[in-house]
């Protein structure tokens, strides 16, 4: 039994990484792949990757980012045959958005799991189940914070809107190394620390000093921040704003009138 290469797709984070190893006498009972990086790693369904003798394919559920490595072992002596290096980079979603009426564009987020992995994956199971898919940001607050990924559109005026159902809340990641500063996001939450569901916020400047955890602040869990389309962001602000007489009071901000729609919100990295 030899293992001669190995090679790797395109590595996303959270999602199935395709491994093809060439060799002879291969067998998936003789080889074990192992990596840190990888939650569970599977012999690919053979109806997907035909294996053979010269050739397996494994599917590995990443779980981390950065520079990883995955070595293929002797099952019977943990003898290392090869070892394959690859690279995982940081998560990021697009999400397409519109008010068609000066707000129009696509803004990234570039995500960071390697700081606060419970807040990503949260996020990013909301994103792969199409949630966000028609939301709003229903929330703008000049020279604070733009609020979304709670409400469908349309939010009309007068008429106090209805939550989408959400999964489970989450644990509270703040203070893990992240900051609420410019255009930073991070999760929207009750009074209570630990319920953080399905919204988020974008920060339009440096709120540290208010939003991050302090002695007597639980703060609000930072896990991601917006990398291209702040000019989209910005826009918001300047888009026609409505008060909702019993949604959130005034001085917390209004509601963008025509709606900010987000149209999709997509992985792409």
């Amino acid at each position: 039994m030899r293992v001669t290469s190995a090679t790797a797709e395109t590595p996303l984070y959270g999602q199935s990484l395709h491994i093809t190893v060439q060799g002879e006498l291969l067998d998936h009972g003789l080889v074990t792949p192992v990596s840190t990086a990888c939650k569970t790693i599977e012999p690919a369904a053979t109806t997907q990757y035909a294996s053979s003798a010269t050739t397996m394919h494994y599917l590995c559920d990443v779980q981390a980012v950065g520079n990883q490595t995955m070595e293929l072992r002797r099952s019977d002596t943990g003898a290392v045959l090869h070892t394959l290096s690859f690279t995982v980079p940081l998560p990021q979603v697009t999400m397409a958005v519109s008010n068609g009426a000066g707000v129009h564009g696509n803004v990234v987020f570039t995500l960071r799991p390697d700081l606060a992995p419970i807040t990503v994956d949260n996020f990013l199971a909301y994103v792969r189940s199409g949630f966000y898919d028609s939301t709003v940001f229903h929330r703008v607050q000049t020279n604070f914070i733009v609020q979304g990924g709670g409400y469908p559109s349309p939010v009309v005026a007068g008429t106090v809107p209805t939550h989408k159902t959400t999964n489970a809340a989450i644990t509270l990641e703040a203070g893990s190394g992240l900051s609420n500063v410019q255009w930073s996001v991070a999760m929207a939450r009750t009074a209570v620390a630990n319920s953080a569901t399905s919204e988020f916020f974008i920060n339009l400047k440096d709120n540290a000093s208010v939003l991050d955890k302090t002695a007597t602040n639980a703060g609000y869990a930072v896990f991601a921040s917006v990398t291209a389309g702040t000019d989209v962001v910005s826009a918001m602000t300047g888009a026609a704003c409505q008060t909702i007489a019993g949604f959130f009071p005034s001085t917390l901000g209004c509601v963008p009138i025509p709606n900010v729609v987000v149209s999709t919100a997509r992985q792409t990295r």
